[in-house]
């Protein structure tokens, strides 16, 4: 009777398991038997399985327990009535669930499973156990028999003679991934965080080669690493890849490869891995952080002229039209100041909100800074500046709702139309102009939006304007912010036009450089330039340094220094009073149809004395580390960054720390638009010197400017002087 039992333990049978210690269960015993030894009589084994100093137990597919021996209950404490009937799942550890079901799942189907190792509750504590299963089948039901051996004692006893074990067992438990592959990347030997980090098992790794656990894109790139790593026999590599996961995301993994070949205990490349999915997150957020603004959260400068560029850049010049709207709120600063700068904030979100509100899903808002935004549009039946520009000031007329009430302010709207071949600095700045323009309760439109008739007039009237002296100089000061003394002036060009009035340069340069007299208007403004500095002179005594803008035709033409020099000599105008601006973009351009790169011709002026200075700094793609290369003394910052100097803490950062960089390089820098006493105050305290804006002037004639000198106005003292 015993060997009967016995026998069909052999075979599968689980009845005597369930019937052992419990005789009030349904005895599920097989009436299989085996034939009779010869020469011998069966011996009667009931009760043996009780006897086991090892846990047996039977599961169903579920995890459902279903029976266990008397050693299950006195090794773990827990008394099979309570148990029989509910998940043994549960009393296993949570770090090893997924490592305990993916074991069950490689049981089913197999003879014999895989040995784990896990941690089960018992009654006082966690114990370490081996467990290992076989499949078996019950009146058609599928089961799994568990040998489940305690190894807590014994794993001690081995750690107190050697830490391998221990060392095995904190493998299996840590969080990062450990694979151990041959000189191919066939895979040893993996941890459990597989598991845990992709809900895949050993399987599915051990004998598969590496490159199996990634996804198609990275396996390439994981071979082409594990080959570098065993051509080098002490080779160690870093990457990231994608792992492959089963009933979860792909996980992304910063995997180290470590060649221990020729380790004689390990003779394999070691792999460890942790999981970096917040650490791309984090990367994530910081790139999106880098091209939007943190208030608003809409695309900032850079993101906006990046945009800008890749539009201009598939412009054709038949097709959709591009407009460039630049906003700026002209109540903001009442507001900002009576209710605080949360408010401010406050106020700033709305109008993103709202503008957002009024463009279509392919159209870009941005926020330029401070109070600044700027919309950029396409429209494939032409643009409508002045429509577009009356949208934006309707949206922004309606009242705002903030927590401190209703809050009423305005807007100032410049529009131009951009196409193939625009400079997005260019387009930008005849924007800026435009927008100021409408200050005075009139919407301008860039020259950019004229028509071709009207471009095409003025174009022809240039050669006229050059030879009878329509282009003339206005003058600028420059000015010492500690003192408010005028230490230096810019020369700007001006267009006395008979029929259209005084032009700024945004309604005319681009037309004189399409057609190539952009050498010669630079010509006839230093020798004007130089003659109306000579004349004050000789009637006031004074010597300001002045400064003249050169564009990138001039810094690319051979004969531009020699000019330079010349109406200096002519005029007696002693070349350390003499800077020439050049914009940051065209600072780093290199070449031009005449053969002559930029820094060529820079080098010349500077050999010469001359000063050179880049203007807008901010707008272009250089860096302070660029320009050292280049002789330049003065760098002007551009108007947008003094903008929102007040308000803008990332603003003044970057200035104060661009005031420090230059000065410790021995340049100067000069602050561009300042149009408001606060922020001449915070830029002195961040360490800027110099400025201009029309704080403290507007552009002017020579006349005014003769008058402000002779009626001592301006104290005389050259731009020379205030450097040292």
């Amino acid at each position: 009777m015993v060997l009967k039992n016995l026998c069909w333990l052999a075979h599968g049978g689980v009845g005597h398991v369930f019937a052992a210690s419990d005789p009030g269960r349904p005895n599920l015993k097989s009436p299989f038997s085996c034939p009779k030894l010869k020469g011998m009589e069966p011996l009667a084994l009931d009760g043996l399985m009780d006897r086991l100093p090892d846990a047996v137990v039977v599961i169903d597919t579920a995890g459902v327990l279903r029976g266990a021996n008397t050693a299950a209950e006195t090794r773990f404490g827990w008394l099979r009535s309570e148990w029989v009937g509910r998940s043994l799942l549960e009393l296993i550890h949570p770090d090893d669930l997924d490592w305990a079901l993916a074991s069950l799942d490689t049981v089913l189907g197999k003879d014999v499973g895989t040995p784990i190792e896990v941690r089960i509750r018992s009654s006082a504590d966690w114990r370490l156990v081996e467990v290992i299963g076989s499949a078996l089948e019950h009146h058609g039901e599928e089961l799994v028999l568990l040998s489940v051996r305690d190894l807590t004692q014994r794993r001690l006893w081995e750690v107190a003679g050697d830490d391998t074990a221990m060392f095995r067992s904190i493998m299996q438990h840590a969080p990062s991934l450990t694979l151990l592959t041959d000189h191919v990347g066939q895979v040893r030997s993996v941890s459990a965080a597989l598991i845990r980090l992709t809900g895949r098992g050993p399987d599915i790794a051990i004998g598969h080669n590496l490159t199996d656990l990634v996804v198609p894109a990275d396996r390439a790139r994981l071979a082409g690493a594990l080959r570098e790593v065993v051509e080098n026999k002490h080779g160690q590599t870093k990457l990231e890849v994608i792992l492959a996961a089963t009933g979860r995301a792909a996980v992304p993994c910063q995997l180290t490869m470590v060649n221990l070949l020729a380790d004689p205990t390990v003779q394999g490349v070691v792999i460890s891995g942790h999981d970096i999915s917040e650490l791309r997150k984090a990367r994530q957020e910081l790139e999106h952080l880098a091209g939007h603004d943190s208030l608003t959260g809409l695309p900032n400068r850079a993101q906006l002229t990046r945009a800008l560029q890749l539009w201009i850049d598939d412009a054709d010049p038949a097709g959709v039209g591009i407009a460039v709207a630049f906003i700026d709120l002209d109540r903001f600063k009442p507001v900002n100041d009576l209710y605080g700068h949360e408010t401010g904030d406050e106020l700033l979100v709305a109008v993103a909100s709202r503008l957002a509100g009024a463009v279509r899903g392919g159209d870009l808002v941005a926020r330029f800074g401070g109070d600044e935004f700027v919309v950029i549009a396409r429209d494939p039946d032409g643009i409508d500046p002045q429509g577009l520009a009356a949208r934006f000031e309707e949206v922004l007329a309606r009242p705002f709702e903030l927590s401190v009430g209703e809050v009423h302010i305005s807007a100032s709207i410049g529009v131009v139309e951009a196409g193939p071949g625009d400079e997005v600095d260019t387009v930008l700045a005849e924007a800026d102009v435009a927008m100021y323009a409408d200050k005075n309760n009139r919407h301008e439109v860039s020259p950019t939006g004229r028509t071709v008739v009207a471009r095409r007039r003025l174009a022809e009237r240039v050669a006229q304007a050059l030879d009878t002296g329509e282009f003339v100089a206005h003058y600028q000061p420059i000015v010492d912010l500690t003192t408010g003394r005028w230490i230096g002036l810019e020369a700007l060009a001006r267009w006395n036009h008979p029929e259209q009035g005084l032009l700024l340069p945004a309604d005319f340069l681009d037309i004189i450089e399409d057609i190539g007299r952009g050498v010669r208007l630079g010509e006839i403004m230093i020798d004007a330039v130089c003659a109306d500095m000579h004349r004050l002179h000789q009637l006031t005594g004074a010597v300001p340094g002045i400064a003249v803008n050169a564009s990138v035709d001039e810094m690319t033409d051979p004969e531009y220094p020699m000019l330079v020099a010349d109406a200096l000599r002519r005029w007696g105008i002693a070349p350390g009073r003499f800077t020439v601006e050049i914009s940051e973009r065209s600072m780093l351009e290199r070449r031009s149809r005449t053969g002559i790169a930029v820094p060529t011709n820079l080098a010349a002026l500077a050999d010469a004395g001359i000063h050179l200075a880049v203007d807008d700094f901010g707008t272009g793609y250089s860096s302070l580390t660029h320009l050292v290369s280049f002789p330049v003394d003065i760098i002007k910052i551009d108007r947008s960054f003094v903008a929102g100097v007040v308000g803008d803490g990332q603003r003044r950062s970057v200035i104060a720390a661009l005031a420090g960089l230059a000065e410790n390089a021995g340049m100067r820098v000069i602050a561009e638009g300042i149009d408001q006493p606060d922020q001449i105050r915070v830029l002195r305290d961040l360490g800027c010197r110099l400025g201009q804006g029309f704080h403290y002037a507007r552009p002017m004639p020579y006349g005014a400017l003769e008058i402000a000198y002779r009626t001592e106005r301006v104290l005389r003292q050259s731009f020379e002087e205030s450097s040292n």
